[in-house]
């Protein structure tokens, strides 16, 4: 079994691959890395068996662990029959955009087609789209880790709120690099207190940190006593004993992993969907992403929260110019400091 770092590495060698060629694609997905080499095992496995009723599907996976993203002018697209007839992708993206949802979200050009079973947990935090267009299969969870040697005597955080406290003033390691950025905390941040609470959290953060170093970092001096990370790098890293992963009272700030499928190709793209709603969870460590339909980690305490920004917000707003927004204001404050 591949370490985390030979699997990142592995990810990233892979990012020298082409762009799709123009004409029509059946998938184009974007998956978090450290499970895309074993989602795209699964998706080629479909492929092949395609290949056994007709044409085989059309499929793109881009490579690589950074934000360049390859097709990234398509949510600019207008015409749907130029779209591929799924998409699947991370985060509050181009695929929320106000304009791609115009065009063709609000349109009704896609069908959530859900699993059979849905975990109570997500049902509990609003994760499935009353609307009936977006499939979220998975989440990016953010918690807390913490070095209870560096935090001293002051006590750990329990809630998202807490760490407004200017208690925690110089402590927190935000998860952040590049155009990389935990946008599901800033966006909550920004609908519980507004541009006050991202100058608050701001205030705090001691700096900006990449995910995957966050898990091995416990214990050095140049960081602060509290690492916002993901859930997978938190449970996937060995921490010195004075490391306590928590999970916040109020939820897990919860990024989408997500899926659109065309109406009218839903049936026709059944072995799809149904391995991003049910296969996705087979992966054994796709479950530090919460799938759908389970299941969930052993080790997770079953009254663990998810804290989901909720449809209505994003219904109310171009979410993606706000996250864009967020991102940038919010790096400025911490940079300045």
């Amino acid at each position: 079994m591949k370490t985390l770092d030979e699997l990142i590495f592995s990810v990233s060698a892979m990012a020298e691959e082409t762009t799709p060629a123009s004409g029509k694609l059946d998938l184009l997905l974007y998956a978090p890395c450290p499970v895309k080499l074993a989602v795209k095992e699964g998706i080629d496995a479909i492929v092949r068996q395609s290949k056994d009723d007709g044409p085989p599907l059309s499929v793109h996976i881009p490579m690589g662990c950074t934000s360049v993203d390859p097709v990234d002018p398509l949510y600019r697209e207008t015409d749907p029959d130029r779209l591929p007839d799924m998409i699947a992708s991370i985060g509050f993206g181009d695929f929320f955009r106000q304009e791609f949802a115009d065009h063709f979200v609000k349109a009704g050009f896609f069908e959530a087609i859900l699993p059979d079973y849905v975990e109570p947990m997500h049902e509990q935090a609003g994760i499935i789209d009353p609307a009936g267009h977006y499939v979220i299969y998975g989440l990016t969870p953010y918690i807390f880790l913490v070095d209870m040697k560096r935090l001293g005597d002051v006590p750990p955080p329990t809630q998202w709120s807490d760490l407004l406290d200017p208690r925690y003033r110089g402590h927190i390691n935000m998860c952040g690099d590049g155009d990389d950025m935990a946008d599901a905390v800033l966006i909550n941040y920004y609908k519980e207190y507004g541009w006050e609470g991202i100058e608050r959290f701001a205030e705090n953060v001691y700096g900006l940190m990449h995910s995957s170093h966050m898990g091995k970092s416990g214990g050095v001096s140049n960081a602060g006593g509290i690492y916002i990370i993901p859930y997978f790098f938190a449970e996937s890293s060995k921490h010195p004993d004075h490391m306590r992963v928590i999970w916040p009272e109020d939820g897990a700030a919860a990024s989408p992993l997500y899926f659109l499928v065309k109406k009218s190709e839903a049936e026709r793209l059944k072995p799809l969907v149904s391995f991003l709603n049910s296969g996705f969870g087979q992966i054994e460590s796709a479950r530090w992403f919460l799938p759908l339909s389970g299941p969930l980690p052993e080790g997770l305490d079953k009254n663990a929260r998810i804290k989901w920004v909720g449809w209505d917000f994003i219904a109310e707003r171009d979410i993606t110019t706000v996250r864009d927004e967020l991102n940038d204001r919010f790096r400025k404050l911490v940079q300045v400091k």
